[in-house]
This record gives structure tokens, sequence and C-alpha cells, in this order.
């Protein structure tokens, strides 16, 4: 089904990470991996990509990709001044999460963040203002924590992108029943690829005899599908990053989808295991157009290098095309290639 797969701000990420791989010398590091999706994260191992969890982990003066999932701004600091050259490959609907936490902060709310503990996204989007934001996993928490700060000052709710949209809608009745003043953003936290696969989903599951989700166990987008298609009645949901991971005896009619962090080569290898003896029907819900530039900082040195001559002639045809010409996986193809020689 469509929309399914890359959303933009993956799309973004991995291609700025591709790019700083064929400009930069090996290794290169980045602060956790780069999108949720072990298929991806094991690509850049192989093209020299060093991921690590802890900025001092990473040698003074190395180059230094932050992730799409957003960094604290004390991360960022300390990452900053440790990289030789720093590329910030945040999703910007994360940043807009980050500037709606900092502003409402400084404003005097107490800002309640609907997320999933323990994810990147959530950990960045909690050190903004850590004094002053509150995670909440559910609108029973949300309950609790409002109980426990007791605050009489403005409240705010925020939320992580890649969240359900039922469980987020949860939480915010939750809260308004309780405070009808809260504040929300007017345009949602979530990301649109998040609520155009939920909904694309939640059209055809309930109706088909499986839904297999294709993405990594630690990406929070994925699990919100598998959720979703529980949710709205499938019996049989399962989740793999591999067609091996397949189980046996999947019968009927299977519906198949990705979550925004799995390559489209992903899913085409899904479709091939199953082996459709009817065929496969394509069911789109809508298009998708959304498209985001590679940090600044990042097409300034691809378009100082083409200037230059400094590129392969592969590379350099890349670089020439407009955003959305190429896909990352096209892209990472290439520089694969240039580094083989």
């Amino acid at each position: 089904m469509e929309p399914r797969g890359f959303c933009a701000g993956v799309e973004t990420a991995v291609s700025a990470l591709a790019w700083v791989v064929a400009l930069e010398p090996s290794p290169v590091y980045c602060l956790h991996e780069i999108v949720h999706n072990d298929r991806v994260a094991d690509r850049f191992r192989r093209l020299g990509v060093v991921f690590v969890d802890n900025v001092a982990d990473v040698p003074a003066g190395a180059t230094l990709v932050l992730s799409a999932h957003g960094t604290a701004p004390a991360t960022a600091r300390q990452a900053a001044s440790r990289a030789g050259l720093l590329v910030d490959a945040v999703c910007p609907l994360v940043t807009k999460v980050h500037r709606e936490i900092d502003q409402r902060s400084k404003a005097g709310y107490t800002v309640l963040y609907a997320g999933r503990a323990g994810h990147d996204e959530s950990a960045g989007a909690l050190g903004i203002a850590p004094q002053t934001t509150h995670l909440v996993a559910d609108a029973a928490d949300a309950g609790r924590v409002i109980e426990e700060l007791d605050a009489e000052g403005p409240l705010a709710l925020v939320s992580q992108t890649t969240m359900v949209i039922e469980e987020v809608e949860r939480v915010e009745n939750a809260v308004r029943a309780r405070r009808p003043d809260m504040w929300a953003p007017a345009r949602s936290d979530l990301c649109y690829a998040t609520t155009n696969r939920q909904r694309a989903l939640r059209e055809v599951a309930g109706s088909a005899d499986a839904v297999v989700v294709v993405g990594s166990a630690s990406s929070s987008n994925t699990a919100s599908l598998v959720r979703t298609a529980g949710d709205a009645g499938c019996l049989e949901v399962v989740r793999v990053d591999r067609p091996d991971e397949l189980p046996a005896g999947l019968t009927g009619t299977v519906a198949v989808t990705a979550g925004a962090s799995a390559p489209e080569s992903a899913v085409a290898d899904v479709v091939d295991r199953l082996r459709p003896r009817d065929g496969v029907t394509v069911v789109r819900s809508q298009d998708e157009d959304e498209r985001f530039s590679l940090p600044r900082e990042l097409r300034a040195r691809v378009s100082s290098a083409l200037e230059r001559g400094a590129l392969p002639p592969a590379l350099a045809a890349a670089a020439r095309l407009e955003p959305g010409m190429m896909s990352t996986d096209e892209l990472l193809d290439v520089v694969e290639r240039v580094a083989r020689g």
C-alpha cells in the first residue's frame, strides 16, 4: 500500500550522511543511528560510518553527523566543541517540536511531551527544557503527571512525531478534561508521513487476513503501524526487517506496508519472498511530494566540491540533480561504487 517507506525527513537525513561519506575522509561518525533501520545502518557501516551513542566516543576533530531524531542543546554544544566538521541532519518536523518546547517553557508553561521513553527523539526533545518538560506515555500517565505537578500555571502539550494518532488524541482529551485551557499547536506535531501511513493502513487492515509491517524494532513509526493494524481489526500482524523473518503459513490477503525509515528495497524483498499467487495490487490513498533541503553547511560543501571539479563524474552528476530526482538508494549505490574505486 502507498504511501509507505521513506518520508522526506528520512530521505534528507540518509542523503546527508551519504554526501558526508562521499566528501569527507573515513571514518565518519554519527551520533545514534542516522534513522532507525538496521538495513540502512548496516549499509553505512560498510561505508566506514561509526555510530556512537555518546559524543565522548568521537575523536577530537572528527567529522560528526547528528541523527534525524534531534539532539538536546547541551549535547549539540558538546558535539560542536569536539567535531572538526558537524552536520545536523535533524528532521525539520522534529525541529518544530523543539521550537515549541523552547518557546512555551520560556513563556512559563509546564510542557507535557507525549512520547516513548528511551527513544532518541524523546531524549532530544526532553533535553530542550528538562526542568519544565515531562514525558507522558499515555492518557493515564498524563493524568498522573498532572496530579503530581499540581501546577496552576499554564500547561502545554506537544508530542513525538511518530506516535499513533489515537494515542495522542487520547492524551489530549485526558489533559483537556482537567485543564480546558491547555495549549496545543495549531498544526499537529505528528509527522505527515506518520499520519498518512497510519490512515492508509487503517483503510485496508480490517479486510486483510494478515498485515506485514516492514521496519526495524527500534523504529517508533514502525511500532505505531503495528499498533494501528491491530486496532483496525487485523488478527495477524507481523513486523519484519528482512524477508527471512516472515513467518511460515501466511495465507489469504496479505497487506504490506513499511515504516518511514524502511527503504523501498526492503519492501520489494519482502513482497518477492511472499510470492503472491494472484499478483500484487497497489492500494494508494494519496500522493506525497514533500521535500526537505540538505543542511545548509552540507549544501555549501557539495556545491564547492562540484565547482572545483573535485567530485568523481558519477557524484558530480548526482550533485547536479534537483532534489527528489535521485532516490537515496540510488545515491548510496553511487557512493558505494565510488568508494570501491
